[in-house]
């Protein structure tokens, strides 16, 4: 296919998991670099079997791994962005694969939550109130979903945390590891207030939707 055949999505039916795997690599090069062996600025493909075979590694990790052994087309085509084919990914490449594929699609890979939204705000056989319920539960879903990659990569960084040793390069890693752990646990703080927020949303929501059903029946029954 080469890399301008990424338009569409009918071209490419896995143009949205390549999309995803890019933004995984992007949010967590520094990690999939060292697994290498040599942080070189570089990825190969021994470099995502090492992450297959890490058992520290997340899900998320393992997932966009799994995706360019699966997909040896992808992988070829993220290899060649920028640099030609050499065998190695560089960020020159992800940069321009970033600005090739996962702009397009607003929100990255969230774009299958925006037209699941779409399809709710659109369904003539909804009402508004069951509508803005599944719009929230859906909001609610993705959040969950964000709590638990988080808490992976939480887990896979004190996993690897504990490995290293004393050495400068062990080192540097692990200040590198400290900073990231800190960002997480932002993160985590942030989305388990956004889903307290979400649940207490939907429950007066709820409470109003029942008070205003009490009300129209109880002003039909004066009428």
């Amino acid at each position: 296919d080469g890399h301008c055949s990424g338009g569409t999505g009918a071209a490419d039916p896995n143009l949205q998991a390549y999309a995803d795997a890019l933004h995984v690599l992007d949010d967590n090069w520094d990690t999939f670099d060292a697994m290498g062996g040599v942080k070189d600025g570089k990825l190969s493909l021994a470099s995502l079997e090492a992450m297959l075979d890490n058992p520290a590694a997340s899900p998320t990790l393992k997932r966009a791994a799994q995706f360019f052994k699966d997909h040896p087309e992808y992988w070829n085509r993220l290899e060649m962005a920028e640099s030609g084919r050499d065998g190695v990914a560089g960020w020159q490449d992800l940069e321009a694969e970033l600005d090739a594929v996962a702009k397009p699609s607003t929100g990255g890979g969230r774009s299958t939550g925006g037209s699941r939204a779409r399809d709710i705000v659109d369904n003539p056989n909804m009402s508004i109130e069951q509508k803005v319920q599944a719009l929230l539960m859906g909001i609610t879903e993705d959040t969950d979903s964000e709590l638990l990659d988080v808490m992976n990569e939480m887990a896979s960084a004190r996993e690897e945390r504990a490995t290293l040793g004393s050495s400068d390069s062990d080192k540097a890693r692990g200040a590198k590891l400290d900073t990231s752990m800190q960002e997480l646990e932002l993160r985590l703080q942030t989305l388990m207030e956004k889903r307290k927020a979400m649940f207490d949303l939907m429950s007066n929501m709820s409470s109003k939707f029942n008070e205003m059903a009490k009300t129209a029946i109880s002003n039909l029954r004066s009428a």
